[in-house]
């Protein structure tokens, strides 16, 4: 049991750098998630609307989920089209 945990702590130590697809698309999950629903929040509040924290959460996570897919499809079809960048 000793040696298993040993190993797992070796591995965890050598992957502690995130792969390149997946810092990219957790910048785009939260920059257009952010943006997207403080706009529609503002947009809310110029309406004289009250806000709804239901709406800016679910506006906040559909689209950040949208941008997530559209981010990572491009990246991928990117490496694809020229495998020897550095993207």
């Amino acid at each position: 049991m000793m040696n298993a945990t040993i190993v797992i702590k070796k591995n965890i130590q050598k992957n502690k750098s995130m792969k390149p697809i997946y810092k990219v698309m957790l910048k785009a999950f939260v920059a257009g998630e952010t943006v997207f629903a403080t706009g529609q929040a503002t947009w809310d509040f110029i309406d004289n609307d009250n806000f709804n924290q239901w709406k800016f959460m679910t506006n906040f996570i559909i689209f950040g989920l949208f941008m997530l897919l559209m981010v990572k499809y491009n990246y991928k079809s990117k490496i694809e089209n020229n495998p020897n960048s550095n993207l």
